[in-house]
């Protein structure tokens, strides 16, 4: 797992979400581009349309395919967690604080009342 500084943590973030995008790009054209572009044709394929089998079933494949790519090829894995878990320790040690505050104060109500 790869440590990273903020500024490339941005810069892989976006490289990823590019790549993602021209994928589902790819995929979305394929569907609708071979889906119009054989309808008029008569052939079929295991019962179905050969629009269908090639729009649908194409772009299944291709979306396995570069999504295997994807994350060969793009994705890094690195770690995004310092900060989240910083904040959670944070907000761990306010909730504590929080909590011995209203317990004395429960307590000093008690203390009065007794």
């Amino acid at each position: 797992m790869k440590k990273l500084n903020d500024n490339e943590i941005h810069e892989q973030l976006m490289k990823e979400i590019k790549a993602t995008f021209i994928l589902i790009a790819i995929v979305a054209v394929w569907h609708v581009g071979f889906a119009f572009l054989l309808d008029g044709i008569d052939v079929m394929i295991l019962g179905m349309p050969l629009w269908f089998f090639v729009s649908t079933i194409g772009a299944f494949v291709i979306s396995v395919v570069g999504v295997v790519f994807l994350l060969k090829k793009v994705f890094v894995n690195f770690e995004l967690g310092e900060e989240v878990q910083e904040n959670e320790e944070e907000g761990k040690n306010e909730t504590s604080e929080m909590d011995n505050a209203s317990k004395k104060a429960q307590n000093m109500e008690g203390g009065d009342e007794a």
